[in-house]
């Protein structure tokens, strides 16, 4: 799901549009279309880019959004910007004749970022060296098209229309009505000065797990349609020190590991760990997304004699010194629960970890091997169903239920464990953030959990 909560957004201008109608087919283990929470922090006034298709010439071309132009309706002047920011590349690519006045219209776009530093992670890094994770970049739609033609002049609906016919999900980024967008799951370094050329702010990252920065964008025209206008923008986290707090939330309307780099299921995606008999799934399936019906579940199982692992997690880095929480909507129901912990949600930094634990009859800290930390832990009260797990720099560290309020237990940072740490394989990462059920079957029966929403936040204690 979404990325950075405090973020300086590269943004043009919204408009209003019904999210779920404009998607076209997403991979079959998505069972809504993505949404995301908004993101939250200072606003910049970057870049408004507005992409004008010409079908005839075989064009595209952009130009930026004057002040003195008139904006479509429902778009925002709050947002807005230059073009020193993000240099955008857009190539027509092949399209499809699919008869009855309709064709499948293609752009290859490229992005550079031409700020001096790197949007995409919050963790400092020296190119071609990147982070363990990235946070990602976000292009979306922010005005539909509009300024339709075809060759007798000005053409509108129901005669003549272009949607969207491709994007990873919708969001409303400057309208309270969800925009579409697509996900680079990259790091675009800083320093360009002409997308045309060579250069590290054209960061791939697909040899590391991230994506090609250019990705397909597609539309749909009916009415042999001759030309048409959009409006782009980008919204992404800057690397540290030019923010200081970023945040990424996970919302359950799909599973949250990838498939493979064109199938995301979430953006940004999550690692998986998994051992064993656990499974996942997205209950109700064909939930709606964002209207609160979507949960995923995770069952573990005694299936085996050695522990049974299905935790998720990502490797957004956190310091020692940074403060920094993981939060979640979790039901978790003592029945269902063995008698040792087996639902968890935490964090580590290098140096220590930070892991609630639940199991049927006690809820609070755990060391790596999942035992429960003496003297830091509360009685499991079912009704507990809204979490959040806060680090202070090296201070210490709580546990909350409800997730806003008074901590239910707090431990000092010298009495955590020691932080797992990190494996020597290519595969390995460290796991920062993370949730899951972790069961040890020879002694536990099974145990399972549902999940509504995660989100972790760096720099901040909580939301």
């Amino acid at each position: 799901m979404f990325a950075f909560g405090r973020v300086n957004r590269l943004v043009l201008g919204s408009l209003a549009l019904a999210g779920a109608g404009i998607l076209g087919c997403r991979d079959e283990q998505a069972t809504a279309p993505h949404t995301v929470p908004t993101p939250s922090g200072t606003m910049r006034d970057l870049g408004t880019v507005i992409v004008h298709v010409d079908l005839k010439n075989h064009t595209v071309t952009t130009h930026p959004l004057s002040s003195t132009e008139k904006l479509p309706p429902g778009v925002s002047a709050r947002f807005y910007g230059t073009t020193t920011q993000i240099e955008y590349i857009l190539t027509e690519q092949s399209f499809t004749d699919l008869g009855s006045t309709n064709i499948q219209y293609n752009i290859h776009p490229g992005i550079s970022n031409l700020l001096t530093f790197a949007i995409g992670t919050n963790s400092p890094h020296t190119y071609p060296s990147f982070p363990q994770d990235t946070m990602g970049v976000y292009v979306y739609y922010a005005i539909l098209p509009y300024n339709i033609q075809n060759l007798g002049g000005p053409c509108g609906p129901p005669t003549c229309t272009v949607r969207v016919d491709s994007a990873d999900g919708v969001f409303p980024f400057t309208n309270p009505t969800p925009q579409p967008y697509v996900y680079w799951k990259t790091i675009l370094e800083g320093g360009g000065t002409n997308a045309q050329g060579p250069g590290p702010f054209e960061t791939k990252q697909d040899s590391v797990g991230g994506i090609d920065y250019r990705r397909r964008m597609s539309f749909f025209t009916h009415g042999n349609v001759t030309d048409f206008s959009f409006g782009l923008a980008v919204a992404a986290p800057w690397v540290e020190p030019h923010e200081n707090r970023w945040k990424v939330f996970y919302t359950a309307d799909s599973l949250p590991n990838r498939v493979d780099l064109l199938h995301l299921r979430s953006e940004p995606d999550w690692r998986v760990l998994g051992t064993g008999g656990g499974a996942a799934t997205i209950q109700a399936p064909g939930c709606v997304a964002g209207s609160n019906t979507c949960a995923l579940q995770i069952v573990s199982t005694t299936a085996s004699a050695a522990p049974e692992t299905l935790l998720y997690y990502r490797s957004d880095s956190l310091r020692a010194s940074q403060d920094g929480y993981i939060a979640a909507t979790l039901t978790a129901t003592p029945s269902a629960l063995s008698t040792t912990p087996s639902v968890f949600l935490g964090l580590k930094d290098p140096a220590k970890l930070v892991r609630l634990g639940i199991s049927s009859t006690l809820t609070g800290f755990t060391d790596a091997s999942g035992a429960f930390i003496p003297g830091f832990t509360v009685p499991t009260d079912p009704l507990r169903t809204s979490w959040r797990v806060s680090k202070v720099g090296t201070t210490s560290a709580s546990i909350y239920s409800p997730e806003i309020g008074a901590p239910l237990v707090t431990i000092p940072y010298a009495s955590l464990p020691a932080a797992p740490a990190r494996g020597g394989n290519p595969g390995d990462y460290d796991q920062f953030f993370f949730f899951g059920n972790v069961t040890q079957p020879v002694t536990s029966p099974d145990a399972t959990s549902l999940w509504s929403n995660v989100n972790y936040e760096i720099g901040v204690l909580g939301p």
